[in-house]
């Protein structure tokens, strides 16, 4: 995690929001910040992502599922101070819906997730293993829906979203869909 703790500059980050029948996808995170708590599935957009792009990578990375991102559904500025009171974390985080119907791929934790799995929502936000700020996107999401801002799914200037779900699949699926 090179880099990440006391930055210079807020980190821009994305969480992958996936919610199907009630449930919140959640992963188990193994690196700080928040290790050992279940959390959204996310991280930092890497140089040359769009939105979409690295709410995608982060989803199947994580969790081995895949979905179309519809939009931002939250935006969250989220600043952890060490002990003495300086800036241990500091990500800027948008919280990217998923389209539960377009899901493909199988539950499997990875990257720095150390586990994954669909949570009730009201059981996940009783629950003291999840983070303060998934609960906080949760409760916005029970009181007030999924109101979101789409995205333009032209992902950056040379990938269009059905590219980029062509590009990271296995060979073997992308030739079977094309047999």
């Amino acid at each position: 995690m090179c880099g990440r703790e006391y930055p210079k500059h807020a980190i821009a980050a994305v969480g992958a929001v996936l919610i199907k029948n009630g449930r919140v996808l959640l992963v188990k995170r193994g690196f700080p910040p928040a290790v050992g708590k279940w959390s959204i599935p996310g991280g930092a957009i890497e140089p040359g992502e769009g939105l979409a792009e690295a709410a995608l990578r982060e989803l199947e990375e994580e969790t081995g599922l895949r979905a179309k991102p519809l939009g931002v559904v939250h935006i969250l500025n989220n600043i952890v101070f060490d002990g003495e009171g300086n800036v241990k974390y500091h990500y800027l985080v948008l919280d990217i819906l998923f389209d539960s119907t377009t899901i493909e791929g199988m539950l499997k934790p990875g990257g720095d997730a150390i586990g994954v799995e669909w949570m009730d929502i009201d059981e996940a936000l009783k629950r003291d293993d999840v983070s303060r700020t998934t609960k906080k996107l949760l409760h916005k999401i029970k009181q007030s829906g999924f109101s979101y801002t789409p995205l333009d799914l032209e992902l950056n200037e040379h990938r269009t979203f059905e590219q980029t779900l062509s590009n990271n699949r296995p060979q073997s699926v992308q030739q079977s869909q094309h047999q």
